[in-house]
């Protein structure tokens, strides 16, 4: 895919009477004049490239609707050909991805319940994906993988994890993402096998784009609900140029209402989202982009010793001041007739301070820690897509990353100040990667992917070679074969490399943590929209991190401020498991997913033992759809959307309950690492739209409900009032009601 304009491209409207087209123009530009309000079916087509259908468009009153086609060249062989439009809306945007991948849409993180306009709490509808946080996080576990090994990229950049409280609690997860649905654009989601160009992850990877504004006419959008208060714009710069804008800043509905309730403290945080996009006749293509966020939060402790009951609660006092933020420029420009060259700069910050004091016995406050972490990186990447001829496309690039980090964290060891130092670590290091794919139509139904990532960490001056190879066969005009494999290698979050359990640093030499991803899937389409998928997946890992002689890995890593031991990269682990999706894409206004996931994940940790990780819940099973009415010719249109879930339970070790009321706090068994499990879960969700459309704006009404069924997350915390260990559960309805107008 070289990205090149295609002049004179045909578009049309099926169906309409009389029919609606266009052509597009130098630029490979369209726009489509009078088109009825509702969903229409828009298709494209040029010689030489498949047809391609994008199905069911919402066209609205008070905005445009702005649609980005990349048609893919047609390999004919023989003396019969038949083409058919291209309508597999489960196909991944990058062309290189063969398994365990797909796109998504910014509508279905708006419409899946339960997705509440967030990527990742879309996501965990999906086949193999679970949460990993409770209901209240967006956290994801990958076919057993831990939330931290989930990387985020953003235009093609990697970027440190993009959520409002990004890690406060859970290692890759958060309340929130930054960036809102008023900015992305059509983005793809892998859960292993990646193609060659990512690299440092092992779960899996949101490969996020931003749209570009309307280049025709400025628009606007305003929301208020209980995420937060919003306000978007977009258009063009002037007039007659070729270049946009589009930003969308959010503030928390929350820290507005807190000094008008009877409580103190609490949260409150913002966030701001932006592209510009320039396009000149000879220079290529320049987009700036950017997300940041910086949150806030607090909490009093109880000053009456006898209503203790749990620590957080009730003996603790803290203030917490999050910020996350990603900057940079890109710039694509055809070199040719068969190249593409794809250039970006960017800078990201992630900044963390966490001061908390803990009452003592006589009611008084201490320190108890002290978090100051901050971490960035400057990026330089480079991409070359080259196309040999219609048989062999290559993408080749590489990326060097600049990081840079201070890193300080003090505890009071068992609660007793003065405070320790456990974490120090100021510096410079580097990551440099490198990477070339090919892929290779042999025939018409048979086409190879191959190729390989390298990485090298200067830090422990380690480098990986990582192979990649990926074969995908067209048994029929409805069925394929698909069989992927990978290597992959993730690092640790810098801190771990930088604790200081006595003295010097013996996690510095620590080496990444390695796995093969060995994937075998079937796709069926049974009509024009719906399909039919299995896949089967192993993974080995190896060299993980680990604590000598006991049963932790970094493996089942959910977060720990306080962690300071040393590791070494002995452990092992394997997740393998069966998935099955069977989804109807949305037409004639309704839709259906059923997903389901039957799997094992299993580590080895110090102790040379096998045991079940922290994140085998065994079984995942997703029911969502929803439908569509449209009255009064697409002037009101009413969706409802539901989805139920049914989960295994997270496991946990045995309780230590002497040990426990000695320390008064919670004490497992760790040579019994997490034998028993909490039960099964069953979670409902709800999502109902009502659009109003007029003659120069529409108006969107959304109740979207989490957690119907008030199912509890559970966990255990020392009660200082029965002086033992409670099963905490924590659940209850969360109800986002928003009103958003566009004009």
């Amino acid at each position: 895919m070289t990205d090149d304009p295609l002049p004179g491209a045909n578009v049309t409207i099926p169906g309409t009477n009389p029919l609606i087209g266009t052509a597009t123009n130098q630029g490979g530009e369209f726009e489509l004049a009078n088109v009825p309000l509702g969903r229409h079916d828009i298709k494209v087509s040029f010689l030489g490239y498949k047809p391609m259908i994008r199905t069911e468009v919402l066209v609205s009153s008070g905005k445009e609707t702005v649609l980005h086609f990349e048609l893919k060249e047609q390999v004919f062989e023989g003396e019969e050909i038949t083409v058919s439009p291209e309508i597999d809306k489960a196909k991944p945007l990058n062309d290189m991805a063969y398994v365990s991948s797909r796109s998504f849409t910014v509508e279905e993180t708006r419409r899946y319940a339960g997705g509440l306009d967030d990527p990742s709490r879309m996501a965990t509808a999906f086949a193999g994906v679970s949460s990993g946080g409770g209901i209240q996080q967006n956290a994801l576990v990958i076919r057993g993988n831990a939330p931290k090994n989930v990387q985020w990229r953003l235009q093609g950049v990697e970027i440190p994890n993009p959520n409002h409280f990004a890690g406060l609690s859970v290692a890759g997860g958060g309340g929130l993402t930054l960036f809102s649905g008023q900015l992305l654009a059509d983005s793809d989601f892998m859960t292993s096998a990646f193609p060659a160009q990512y690299g440092n992850a092992l779960a899996g990877v949101f490969d996020i784009n931003f749209r570009s504004g309307n280049m025709k006419q400025r628009e606007h959008a305003a929301q208020i609900g209980i995420n937060g208060l919003e306000f978007a714009s977009e258009g063009p710069f002037s007039e007659n140029g070729n270049s946009t804008y589009l930003f969308n800043y959010r503030y928390s509905t929350l820290a507005l209402l807190m000094p008008l309730l009877p409580t103190e403290g609490g949260i409150q945080y913002q966030d701001l989202s932006f592209k510009m996009d320039f396009r000149t006749s000879n220079a290529g293509r320049f987009e700036f982009w950017g997300i940041g966020g910086w949150d806030g939060q607090q909490m009093d402790p109880t000053m009456n010793k006898s209503e203790w009951e749990y620590e957080l609660w009730d003996r603790i006092k803290y203030d917490v001041n999050m910020g996350v933020g990603a900057t940079g420029m890109s710039h694509s420009i055809t070199v040719g007739a068969n190249s593409t060259i794809e250039t970006s700069l960017a800078a990201t910050a992630n900044h963390t301070d966490w001061q908390q004091e803990r009452l003592n016995q006589n009611v008084e406050l201490e320190p108890n820690l002290s978090v100051k972490n901050t971490t960035g990186r400057l990026t330089a990447r480079s991409m070359l897509d080259h196309r040999f001829n219609n048989r062999h496309l290559n993408r080749t690039g590489f990326s060097i990353q600049h990081l840079y980090y201070d890193m300080g964290v003090r505890i009071a060891p068992d609660d007793q100040p003065p405070l320790s130092t456990y974490i120090d670590g100021v510096g410079n290091s580097q990551l440099v990667q490198a990477f070339s794919q090919s892929r290779f139509t042999l025939s018409p139904k048979i086409t190879l992917q191959a190729g390989f990532h390298s990485q090298w960490f200067t830090l422990n001056d380690e480098i990986t070679i990582e192979p990649r190879i990926g074969v995908e066969w067209q048994l029929t005009n409805k069925s394929s074969l698909n069989l992927g494999y990978g290597l992959h290698s993730q690092l640790e979050d810098l801190r771990i490399y930088f604790v200081q359990p006595n003295s010097g640093y013996p996690n510095k030499s620590l080496k990444m943590a390695k796995a093969h991803h060995f994937v075998l899937g079937y796709d069926l389409k049974l009509n024009q929209n719906t399909r039919l998928k299995f896949e089967a997946y192993d993974q080995e890992l190896y060299d993980v991190p680990v604590i000598a002689d006991s049963s932790y890995s970094m493996l089942y890593f959910v977060q720990d401020w306080t962690f300071n031991d040393p590791l070494v990269n002995n452990g092992r682990g394997r997740n393998y498991g069966l998935e099955v999706t069977l989804e109807r894409f949305l037409n004639d206004g309704y839709y259906y997913l059923l997903t389901g996931t039957i799997y094992n994940s299993r580590y080895k940790a110090g102790d040379d033992e096998w045991r079940n990780t922290r994140f085998d819940q065994d079984f995942a099973f997703n029911l969502l759809g929803g439908k569509e009415f449209m009255w009064k010719d697409g002037q009101r249109v009413l969706g409802v959307n539901g989805r139920l879930s049914y989960l295994g339970g997270e496991r946990y070790s045995p309780i230590d309950s002497e040990a426990s009321r000695k320390r008064e706090k919670v004490e497992f068994i760790e040579q019994r690492a997490f034998e028993k499990q909490f039960p099964n879960r069953l979670i409902a969700d709800l999502t109902v739209t009502y659009r109003i459309n007029r003659s120069n704006h529409s108006s969107v009404w959304a109740l979207q409900v989490k957690n119907v069924l008030i199912e509890k997350d559970l966990s255990h915390d020392y009660n200082f009032q029965t002086n033992q260990v409670d099963v905490v559960k924590d659940g209850t309805p969360l109800p986002f009601f928003s009103y958003k107008i566009e004009f």
